[in-house]
């Protein structure tokens, strides 16, 4: 019996079992591979840096499409073929113009739009500018309004009503119980609302620190809900109409929350994160798969980091429609991507050449498989 026992611990090892905290349930975890069935590529020139991941995909009778837009440049991409089919660039001044620095930007069906400062715009996909609006500057206990995408987080247009993030760039103790954090601007009468929530009392001991400041956003439209991650919580934040509750969205690993330091040079204090320290990203929701999504970088890429012989380590958590973990996947680097009717595409970088950018399409469903 003990033999027996033995082998089927280490049945169980060499398959990369482990258990989450709320549940004896074994969780499998996997390489990012066993989940690949497809990949999409996309074509970019080489003025073009990046794409990004931030694609919304549409359909106009019989075409599909993928759009995206970047600081002051729109992109409409043929699907699943990849090929840029119209690259429409925006004035930053004149009656056009959009700004010189754009906070936030993203695409709908049919419009662009942008945050310049305190100014939503709207634009057609053409270069053109349909409307502007006031955003509200916020209490004066808020410090600096700071709405962004730029960190990670995503704005959306739900029938109108346009969400948009103010993310902290630092963490000040006076903030703890500030809770306007998703502004809900309404473009059919600028009538303002918030998805409210606080930051939790443990975030205390990572003040002053842009690492532990960013909370990431997501959204579940079928089922109207919005979800938190915050940078050194293990569990997720699902706020709906009715409710709020906390799930575990953890790693099976041992996460290390480090601190930075501040100094301070004449008049300005300046902000030096722990670029070695472990942290919770992006949070998504894919409607094909019905899973929620939510990225985990346990060890940092850094010089330190792999000194002390710590490799960089990055999962994906798995979580099914029920908020259940189901699974753990192994990245290669940090990465992120975005759902189409026919699955979930993360981006894994240039596999062919500079010309095109690679989105690896996923099927969650193969992680029942290792149960």
């Amino acid at each position: 019996m003990r033999k027996i026992a033995l082998l089927s611990f280490l049945a169980l090892s060499l398959l990369g079992i482990s258990c989450s905290p709320n549940s004896q349930k074994e969780i499998p975890v996997l390489d990012l591979k066993n989940l690949i069935v497809d990949t999409l590529y996309l074509e970019k020139d080489t003025l073009t840096k990046n794409l990004g991941t931030n694609f919304n995909y549409v359909k106009s009778g019989d075409e599909e499409f993928l759009l995206t837009s970047s600081q002051h440049r729109f992109m409409k991409y043929s699907y699943p073929e990849g090929k840029l089919i119209r690259d429409q660039f925006y004035f930053a001044e004149g009656p056009d113009g959009i700004g010189n620095f754009l906070q936030v930007n993203f695409t709908d069906d049919s419009s662009a739009w942008f945050v310049s400062f305190q100014e939503l715009i709207k634009a057609d996909q053409y270069g053109s500018v349909i409307s502007r609006y006031d955003l509200p500057k916020g209490p004066a206990k808020r410090l600096a309004i700071n709405y962004n995408t730029l960190m990670g987080t995503k704005a959306i247009n739900i029938d109108g009503k346009i969400i948009i993030p103010d993310v902290p760039f630092v963490l000040k103790e006076s903030l703890l119980d500030y809770e306007n954090w998703l502004l809900e601007f309404d473009t059919k009468d600028s009538s303002i609302s918030y998805v409210k929530f606080n930051y939790p009392m443990k975030y205390v001991e990572f003040l002053d620190d842009p690492t532990f400041a960013a909370y990431q956003n997501g959204y579940n439209e079928a089922d109207n809900l919005h979800l938190i991650s915050f940078p050194a919580d293990d569990s997720l934040l699902v706020i709906s109409q009715n409710f709020r509750k906390w799930v575990y969205a953890g790693v099976s690993d041992k996460m290390q929350f480090l601190v930075g330091r501040t100094e301070q040079k004449g008049e300005n204090t300046i902000f030096l994160p722990n670029g070695n320290s472990s942290v919770y990203s992006w949070v998504d929701y894919d409607p094909t798969g019905q899973v929620y999504l939510r990225e985990a970088i346990i060890t940092s890429d850094t010089e330190t980091n792999r000194d002390q012989g710590k490799m960089p380590l990055t999962k994906l958590v798995v979580l099914d429609k029920n908020f259940e973990k189901i699974g753990e996947v192994i990245l290669p680097h940090l990465s992120r991507g975005f759902s189409t009717p026919d699955g979930y595409y993360l981006y894994i970088g240039y596999p062919h050449s500079e010309d095109e950018v690679a989105f690896a399409k996923l099927d969650f469903s193969k992680i029942f498989g290792y149960y």
